[in-house]
């Protein structure tokens, strides 16, 4: 697509779920719309991500939510730092947005069956119904334009890129156990092995990936023009008023016009490196899974026409503990430890004396800051999550699976560390033995009554749900005792912006009297986030994301929005 001289109505720059929301419902309401994105491929972080989407109260939730419970809940959560405005636009559109996406396109979705809010005691807190997950996803449908997503991590895939979520899971796991999982087990395997005949990963796709794969499918099927490999240095702007972006070409630089304005979705400004070193804490974290593109481009260039960063986050990104391991390419795996391990019983994480130091089952974001808040009296970056034999052959553990299939390589490239005894494993690792194995006692015996009294492990819905409920009296505390043991390091890591672009209601960027930039919008983590730095369940980045880019279309696409 030549740029030269080219008019269109709308310019969305960035192809997360945020910016092709918003080129997509601008589509819908019949505007002439370009996506233009930085990578070579689409999807951004939401392709890489488990692609949960918290939007309240949506006509998937069973009875009993309500637009109160929910404005309850966010207001005992986030507190004094909700903005009510933000607050009620997202409530109410929010599910008008599911609405209107299941009734026109192929984006569909459905609620976990129990999905616990993350801040399970708060008032308003719901046990499911809040979080929504794109359906399973036949990227076939895509045809030669399955190249065009973006692969989701490969160490969340299995057998050269099968991609399962947690229902899968739990059927490999139970395949001989149970005929129904069986028949999962082999559908799934079938089914991949078919698909590595044509293609070289899956084409089954679950997750961020198959809320990518279905928005990219609606905007081919509109014919909404989606320029990869394209990157922007300014926003064009005409007597106070955005009109459009300048576009680097081989050719030199080219200027793209927009009628009603431009949508900023470039995904924050995560690696930006001055703002990084401004905005995060001491010691600044060294890995992210964030995709390497989210360099900060949007939040940039609306500071440059009169926006400005929000303030008095509790914290500037949203945190979750990583564990990282070399490639077989030479590049670093970056591996959020969400659900799959932490909570489960038989794991304890220890500060680098052998000090447990935080409720292992709690948010990825409260553990995340618990590696900062506790670092600088106790050493906590890295701290270690410590199991036994039982526990990594049930569980897994970060990027070894369970029943350890890839466990001796991990042991080998050092991304596990294997020994004999407790004593062996903290001499491995520079803590004090003694200390370790009074740790690992007291966690036996607390283990065996079922109550944590240190960190309250297992002790709301949501610590629970990442538990094992097979297990008792406590589903997420169980003994550490079964030789050899093992050890990982983990460290902070950010997975997604909360300071970005103050805007008002209709997600246009505000200058620093408080008044609209005409003609600019922001969604997703370029917008500063309603959640202010709290992290009340999962999909709190999507949900507002997808909402807000759903508004800004909608307004962009009225008369006044022009004047």
């Amino acid at each position: 697509m030549s740029l030269s001289d080219r008019e269109v109505d709308l310019v969305v720059l960035g192809a997360g779920a945020g910016g092709m929301t918003a080129a997509l419902t601008a589509s819908q309401l019949g505007l002439d719309v370009v996506l233009l994105e930085k990578a070579p491929v689409v999807g951004g972080t939401t392709a890489i991500s488990a692609g949960s989407v918290w939007v309240p109260n949506t006509h998937h939730a069973p009875p009993g939510d309500s637009i109160d419970q929910a404005r309850t809940y966010l207001q005992a959560t986030v507190g004094d730092r909700l903005r009510p405005e933000l607050c009620e636009a997202f409530l109410t559109r929010g599910p008008e947005m599911v609405r209107f996406l299941e009734d026109s396109t192929p984006v569909q979705f459905r609620a976990y069956p129990h999905h616990p809010d993350y801040l399970a005691t708060a008032d308003g807190a719901t046990l499911s119904g809040r979080v929504l997950e794109a359906m399973p996803f036949d990227g076939r449908l895509l045809g030669r334009d399955f190249t065009l997503l973006r692969d989701p991590l490969p160490e969340f895939t299995l057998f050269g890129g099968m991609m399962v979520d947690r229902t899968d899971i739990g059927h490999l796991l139970n395949a001989t156990r149970a005929v129904r999982s069986l028949r999962h087990t082999l559908s799934i395997l079938t089914r991949h092995g078919a698909d590595r005949l044509r293609n070289r990963r899956g084409t089954r796709l679950v997750m961020g990936n198959a809320l990518a794969g279905r928005l990219l499918l609606a905007l081919l099927q509109r014919h909404v023009p989606i320029q990869t490999n394209t990157d922007v240095t300014e926003l064009l702007q005409v007597g106070g008023r955005i009109d459009g972006v300048t576009v680097a070409t081989p050719d030199g630089p080219q200027r793209l016009r927009a009628r009603h304005g431009v949508v900023l979705a470039t995904g924050g400004f995560s690696r930006h490196p001055e703002l990084r070193k401004r905005l995060l804490p001491e010691p600044v974290a060294e890995h992210s899974p964030l995709v390497p593109t989210v360099t900060g481009d949007g939040v940039s260039y609306g500071i440059g026409a009169g926006g400005h960063l929000g303030e008095g986050h509790a914290q500037a990104s949203f945190w979750a503990p990583m564990s990282i391991r070399p490639r077989a390419d030479g590049s670093t795996a970056v591996f959020p430890h969400f659900v799959l391990d932490r909570g489960k019983p038989g794991l304890i994480a220890v500060e680098q004396s052998g000090r447990r130091f935080v409720n292992e089952a709690t948010t990825y974001h409260l553990f995340g800051q618990a590696l900062y808040g506790a670092h600088h009296e106790r050493q906590t970056i890295p701290c270690f999550f410590i199991c036994d034999q039982a526990f990594i052959l049930k569980y897994g553990l970060g990027m070894v699976r369970p029943r350890g299939l890839n466990l001796r390589g991990a042991v080998a490239d050092g991304y596990v560390t294997r020994a004999d005894t407790l004593a062996g494993l903290a001499n491995a690792l520079g803590l004090d033995p003694a200390i370790l194995q009074n740790t690992v006692d007291r966690n036996n015996r607390y283990a065996a009554d079922g109550i944590d009294p240190e960190f309250g492990k297992g002790g709301d819905a949501y610590q629970r749900n990442l538990g094992d409920a097979a297990h008792g009296p406590n589903p997420c505390l169980g003994p550490i005792g079964t030789a050899p043991f093992y050890a990982i390091r983990v460290y902070p890591g950010d997975i997604g912006a909360s300071v970005g672009l103050v805007t008002d209601a209709d997600a246009r960027v505000l200058d620093g009297d408080g008044a609209p930039v005409p003609g600019l919008y922001a969604c997703g983590n370029d917008m500063d986030s309603m959640m202010a730095g709290i992290y009340p369940g999962p999909g709190i980045t999507i949900g507002p994301a997808m909402t807000f880019a759903w508004i800004a279309a909608r307004h962009a696409a009225r008369r006044n929005a022009v004047r």
